[in-house]
């Protein structure tokens, strides 16, 4: 029988969102505000997204640099 793969949040292609906040820090963040942190630098936040993703391509995505992130909105 083969095995599928399927995310905790379904078909969703994007689960993560790394980004700036308005401090200057990064932020990485589930898009469902369950989970997330706050980085000293970018590929800090870009490895804690891809150990939460479990590695799966095109689950990570980049804010604007424009776009100021925060953990509680």
């Amino acid at each position: 029988m083969p095995s599928s793969h399927t995310s905790p949040a379904g078909n969703a292609l994007h689960r993560f969102v790394v980004g700036r906040d308005g401090e200057g820090h990064w932020i990485a963040r589930d898009e469902e505000g369950l989970t997330g942190g706050v980085f000293a630098d970018r590929s800090s936040a870009v490895r804690f997204a891809t150990m939460e993703t479990g590695h799966q391509a095109g689950a990570i995505r980049f804010a604007p640099a424009s776009v100021r992130l925060s953990l509680f909105n």
